[in-house]
């Protein structure tokens, strides 16, 4: 390859060789800078056996890495392992950079991410091959949808999803991955907020989210609704809308981001029932976005915690951390549990615990506050669900727990989930399995599943 000067941002590099791929779903490629050392890109929209054009979004220079838009269609005939997207949208798409990619080349990719995480966590590699399990598709239509709020031409609005390692906002309006309920929902609320005059400097976010009784949303903004909220409700569209208004402080590079402060702005029904059933919740209290892998996950994890139990002993207690709005809780009653802590710390959430079941405790508050309390009670196994920068410190304090027999930790980053794992293995945990599950599907990331046990 002829020598290049360092790229910039703008540049366009012809006929790269597409070598390797990444964490994030992008091919890996190499470039000489003008003293002869290397420059390494990552290339959104290439994949291994590809030879492509691309252009710089963003340099690194301390890292010797830039990151790059491969140029032209993406489909069939654009490299060996592109295959038909079925998204309108012009690829990659920020959100989905595997969609439109073979799915053997994508589970296996998942795969091994997560063997090479338990690896660099310290876990022995024999134990590793033992348990390691192929990925499971979920496959379901996304039942949760959350887009970015900006500016597009003229006084148009983008709703859309950033360019990774950027503020770029890219169009996501019309997913293929969400339902035409909610696709309508999403064109119906832009065309009224255009109409109102309401700009990005106001409007933060959208979150859309899938119930039994139909769609909902909640607009995320700096500032009170200035019009009111009913001219913005596409009634034939959604159940209901709500306005949230970010605090001082939220995080500014979140959808969400932080605290976020409630305010009297609710028309129609913002609450509903979640498509496994249970008590209705609210649009932006946690879910998974693939409600049909996570039915799977669900099942596959209580059925671990419960297996063994004692079916004439009415005080053994379960637990389940970071509870969300009961999806586990409900998957253990199902599986016989008769006394389940639930502990959870978004209010809306724990309030949908506490109307699930007499059988249900719900324990408001952080799990890192309350965990001494709930190991009190002498749980006998529990389920973990943390935030994606995992268990930390509180996994040690479990392995305290000496009543604690049987644990299934859910994981949705594999380097964090790894290091839980191997904190729980030195408390005396065995790992039983560990089961990547494709839940964010067209994306890089895996939710993965840990079964542990001991005797």
């Amino acid at each position: 390859m002829n020598r290049r000067p360092v790229p910039v941002p703008g540049d366009i590099l012809r006929g790269l060789v597409i070598d390797a791929v990444d964490d994030e779903g992008r091919g890996r490629a190499m470039v000489n800078a003008g003293d002869g050392g290397g420059f390494e890109l990552a290339v959104r929209g290439a994949l291994p056996g590809d030879v492509v054009d691309a252009t710089i979004e963003r340099v690194f220079a301390a890292r010797g890495l830039a990151q790059a838009r491969r140029l032209g269609p993406l489909g069939p005939g654009a490299g060996p392992l592109h295959i038909t997207r079925t998204c309108a949208h012009a690829g990659p798409c920020p959100a989905c950079p595997l969609h439109g990619v073979d799915e053997g080349f994508v589970q296996g990719l998942k795969r091994s991410r997560v063997e090479r995480a338990l690896l660099d966590a310290g876990l022995p590699g024999e134990l590793v091959a033992g348990t390691l399990h192929d990925t499971v598709y979920g496959g379901g239509i996304r039942q949760k949808v959350k887009l970015v709020i900006g500016a597009g031409a003229g006084d148009g609005l983008v709703f859309g999803h950033y360019v990774p390692h950027s503020h770029g906002l890219v169009e996501a309006a019309g997913c293929a991955l969400a339902d035409d309920d909610m696709q309508r929902a999403v064109h119906d609320l832009r065309e009224r907020m255009q109409a109102a005059g309401l700009g990005a400097t106001l409007l933060r976010a959208v979150i859309l989210r899938r119930f039994v009784e139909g769609v909902a949303a909640v607009v995320v903004a700096a500032g009170p609704c200035p019009v009111p909220l009913s001219s913005l409700w596409p009634t034939d569209a959604l159940l209901g809308l709500g306005w949230r208004v970010q605090s001082a402080a939220s995080s500014a590079n979140a959808i969400v981001g932080g605290t976020v402060d409630d305010v009297d702005g609710v028309v129609g029904a913002i609450w509903g029932t979640p498509p496994g059933g249970g008590a209705p919740v609210v649009v932006d209290s946690f879910c998974q976005a693939d409600s049909v892998g996570a039915d799977w996950l669900v099942n596959r994890a209580c059925a671990h915690v419960m297996d063994g139990d004692n079916d004439d002993d009415d005080d053994t207690v379960v637990l389940d951390l970071y509870a969300g709005a009961g999806a586990f809780a409900r998957g253990l009653l199902a599986h016989g549990a008769r006394r389940v802590v639930a502990v959870e710390s978004f209010p809306a959430s724990v309030d949908a615990l506490a109307r699930l079941s007499p059988l249900v405790r719900a324990v408001g508050g952080r799990v890192e506050d309350v965990l001494d309390e709930a190991l009190s009670q002498g749980p006998r196994a529990a389920v973990v669900d943390p935030p994606r920068k995992g268990l930390g410190p509180v996994a040690r304090r479990l392995g305290t727990a000496t009543t604690l027999k049987r644990v299934a930790l859910v994981s949705c980053d594999v380097d964090a989930g790894a290091n839980d794992a191997k904190a729980l293995v030195d408390t005396g945990f065995t790992v039983d399995a560990v089961i990547p599950v494709d839940l964010f599907r067209g994306s890089a990331e895996d939710e993965v599943l840990t079964l542990l046990s001991r005797r």
